[in-house]
């Protein structure tokens, strides 16, 4: 066994440390890369179903909706349930909204059990993004048939 003072000998663990440490990082490097393709792959199969709904066909729905006694009849049952169930994350978004008070309309798909699906804001302000979140948890009553597009205006006052 020799000493060695010089500390050529803790100059060779690290080297080894740092080749190991940057062996580790490229394996880990490419096993996100396999996985991010993983994920992509994935991904784009469930979204392909999933695929955003344009604010032209989301208004076309909500209009054919109206239409019928049963959409009329259920416009108005959800007017009243979104004000009880959001009455209070509206006010809080207002607060946070700042000066961004412009009225906006709220565009929502609806599952057959009332959960919401999906989100279209007209114009994007402020307080419905802040209120997105929320609505994207909520459930409203079940709605005449599944993947039922609403609306709700919100109109602001200053």
């Amino acid at each position: 066994m020799t000493h060695n003072s010089g500390g050529e000998g803790l100059d060779d663990l690290e080297g080894k440390v740092l080749v190991a440490f940057v062996l580790t990082m490229k394996k880990l490097s490419q096993a996100a890369a396999v996985f991010g393709v993983i994920l992509m792959v994935i991904g784009s199969s469930v979204f392909a179903e999933e695929k955003a709904t344009s604010l032209t066909d989301a208004r076309a729905a909500v209009e054919a909706n109206l239409k019928t006694p049963e959409g009329k009849a259920y416009d108005e049952r959800l007017g009243k349930e979104f004000l009880e169930k959001q009455l209070s994350t509206m006010k809080q978004c207002k607060q946070t909204a700042g000066n961004d008070l412009e009225s906006f309309w709220i565009l929502m798909k609806l599952d057959k059990d009332g959960a919401v699906k999906e989100i279209l804001l007209h114009p994007t302000t402020k307080m419905g993004i802040c209120a997105r979140e929320t609505l994207l948890k909520s459930t409203f009553s079940p709605p005449p048939r599944p993947a039922y597009w609403v609306s709700i205006y919100m109109k602001l006052t200053h």
